[in-house]
């Protein structure tokens, strides 16, 4: 059902367009309701802001302005000009955040980014997650690369890996270890084992 001004349904069964100059392209319960906004396939999808979109996939939602699902399930894109590119239950909510596969990973700082693995969390500006098992980025520019349960809090920390690793001051640098932990500043512990 199109029902929006210059809105389309192209393809697929019970899709909708609400949106002025939005579409529907294809696949089953989707839902094109913000103006511009399109969805192109996958089942119950919704583009639900000015120029959203939804590529396809499983229940995925791209929930403010120029934000974007390309695919995977449960996925949920809530930021400006935020995207989720796959995986499952996904959400990107800081303005420019993005979310590129895994599962369960949140961006939430503002141009803040998690590349994969499962439940990691970019909650800081300028944070990243490249991957692994719940890491932690919540400082300003702070990143983890990889491993488990490791955190950089510290403004422009970085923890490379390992398990169970913190990094908590300004510009410190946690090797891959196992419980280590920065002592100060500009702190950079090596690899080994706490």
């Amino acid at each position: 059902m199109a029902d929006g001004e210059y809105s389309s349904v192209s393809g697929g069964h019970s899709n909708e367009a609400s949106g002025n100059y939005s579409s529907a392209s294809g696949g089953q319960y989707n839902y094109a309701n913000g103006d511009y906004s399109s969805v192109s396939g996958g089942r119950y999808n919704a583009a639900n802001q000015t120029q959203s979109s939804v590529s396809g996939g499983f229940s995925n939602e791209a929930n403010e302005y120029a934000s974007s699902v390309s695919g995977g399930r449960d996925n949920s894109a809530s930021g400006q000009y935020t995207s989720v590119t796959g995986g499952r239950g996904n959400a990107a909510s800081g303005e420019y955040s993005s979310v590129s596969a895994g599962q369960y990973n949140t961006a939430s700082g503002a141009y803040s980014s998690v590349s994969g693995g499962r439940y990691n969390r970019a909650s800081e500006t300028q944070s990243s997650v490249s991957g692994g098992y719940s890491g932690r980025a919540s400082g300003y520019a702070s990143s983890v690369s990889g491993g488990r349960d490791n955190s950089a809090s510290g403004y422009a920390s970085s923890v490379t890996g390992g398990y169970s690793n913190l990094a908590s001051h300004r510009y410190s640098q946690m090797a891959a270890k196992y419980n280590g932990s920065t002592d100060d500043d500009y702190d950079f512990e090596a690899q080994g084992v706490e």
